[in-house]
């Protein structure tokens, strides 16, 4: 993965980036002459965007690239018949959309400085930016393990992942939705890590049970997607 992102780094860049930085433009260019209230959810704004290109970027590809390779191609089973353990071959997959998801998110966050000033940068959001990639990044492989194809990653992709994009605090807070759906939102992986992110870029503050909620959302989307390719390699 890393030797074909190194030749076409340039195909992943702009078509990771082209569709957030739009999506930052616009909002930019129609609320940053507001009142202070506008402005004011143009800074609300700017880290959901970050989360949504992290998200789509590790978890989007990925979850596509393992699926077509698992179920048409059958490189998957190439991968389980030669000497490599399931944890080296999971955490390679992982870190290769994470990492990808990371650069992207980066450059999204980077940019949005041009429309906004005030931003902070810390290590602590570039650490909880990785969480976020890492988490999807593990999502995607767990969703490719059990996918029978592109439809059924299609399917999962826009009943869990989409919404959840829109549920998690990344537009709107948590709390002005409908009373099962504000409760069923803090049970998301995204929702607690959107929140803490928005909370270093714009307060520089960590809120440290936010983080650990991320944390442990990644620990269990980890876990799960080792569960399941070691359920495929005894297969």
């Amino acid at each position: 993965m890393g030797i074909v992102w190194r030749r076409r780094w340039w195909r992943f860049l702009v078509g990771g980036i082209n569709r957030s930085v739009i999506f930052l433009a616009i909002f930019a260019w129609n609320l940053k002459g507001g009142n202070t209230a506008i402005k004011g959810y143009l800074g609300y704004l700017i880290p959901g965007l970050v989360v949504m290109a992290a998200v789509s970027a590790s978890y989007s590809d990925l979850v596509n690239w393992f699926t077509l390779r698992r179920t048409f191609y059958r490189v998957l089973d190439e991968y389980l018949l030669s000497p490599i353990s399931n944890s080296s071959l999971l955490l390679g997959h992982v870190l290769g959309g994470a990492v990808k998801g990371f650069l992207i998110a980066l450059i999204v966050y980077l940019s949005s400085n041009l429309f906004m000033n005030g931003l902070h940068l810390n290590p602590l959001i570039f650490l909880q930016l990785f969480i976020i990639c890492l988490t999807f990044a593990s999502l995607a492989v767990a969703v490719a393990m059990v996918a029978g194809g592109d439809k059924d990653v299609l399917m999962f992709t826009n009943l869990i992942v989409f919404p959840m994009t829109f549920f998690c605090g990344t537009f709107f807070p948590v709390d002005r939705l409908p009373g099962f759906l504000k409760i069923g939102s803090w049970f998301l992986p995204l929702t607690a890590a959107t929140y803490n992110l928005r909370s270093l870029a714009l307060n520089g503050l960590n809120n440290f049970s936010w983080f650990i909620q991320s944390l442990a959302w990644l620990f269990i989307l980890y876990l799960s997607a080792f569960i399941l390719l070691r359920l495929r390699r005894e297969d």
